[in-house]
């Protein structure tokens, strides 16, 4: 989750450049305002730990959440 918008849009490109398909979430926090930058959704879990593998690779953390 990111505090500054410059920032998310970054991540969401970078993400967007190696195929995945993303959006963000914006959530209140003690902290303030966070965006989250998230991809999916997935047909299953395999999609998605195969995805969790490219973020990885880029260098970003990463969590599989079932919504």
């Amino acid at each position: 989750a990111y505090a500054e918008r410059a920032r998310a849009q970054e991540v969401r490109l970078k993400l967007e450049r190696a195929g995945l398909k993303t959006y963000t979430h914006v959530a209140n926090t003690p902290e303030g305002e966070r965006i989250r930058v998230r991809t999916g959704p997935y047909a299953n879990r395999a999609e998605a730990e195969k995805a969790a593998a490219k973020v990885k690779a880029l260098g970003l953390p990463t969590a599989i959440l079932t919504l």
